[in-house]
């Protein structure tokens, strides 16, 4: 695995864990459900994604 693969890989997981983060917190806000539902769903896809290329071999 090349460094570009595994630094934007572990990048992007942190940027999941951020996004799934701030929609814990945003939770006990004023927000609505909708905007919650996609940046849950965006924070799953970037740490998965991030997954996935950390064990792509």
């Amino acid at each position: 695995m090349n460094r570009l693969a595994y630094y934007l890989g572990r990048s992007l997981q942190l940027l999941g864990l951020a996004t799934i983060t701030s929609v814990v917190l945003l939770f006990f806000g004023r927000w609505k459900m909708e905007p919650l539902l996609y940046l849950a769903i965006l924070g799953i896809v970037e740490f998965y994604g991030g997954t996935w290329l950390l064990e792509k071999k």
